[in-house]
């Protein structure tokens, strides 16, 4: 039964947490391209995800899911949207849940 209740709230959860990091993305991307597709997959800088807003949304999203960048962040974990919530999912044991902001 916990297998089918993983299957099921797993793809809820990344879902949820990637829906968030879309939302702090926009909120910190000042010079996003008009019209420009995201993709959970797409490495950030293939978007045109600059450095400094790449530090503004780790800065944000480590708030919202309490991590700490400095500490053991396996290299490539920011590299995608997908990235950071596999990241956000595996240091909350898959059950991530944003703070309320």
């Amino acid at each position: 039964m916990g297998e089918l209740r993983e299957m099921v709230s797993g793809p809820t959860e990344l879902e949820h947490v990637l829906t968030r990091l879309e939302i702090l993305l926009n909120d910190v991307w000042d010079q996003r391209p008009a019209g420009a597709a995201t993709s959970a997959t797409a490495p950030l800088v293939s978007l045109g995800v600059d450095s400094l807003t790449l530090a503004l949304l780790l800065d944000k999203v480590g708030r919202e899911f309490h991590i700490d960048w400095t500490a053991d962040t396996p290299p490539g974990a920011a590299s995608s949207l997908r990235s950071i919530a596999d990241l956000v999912l595996r240091r909350d044991g898959g059950g991530a849940t944003a703070a309320e902001a």
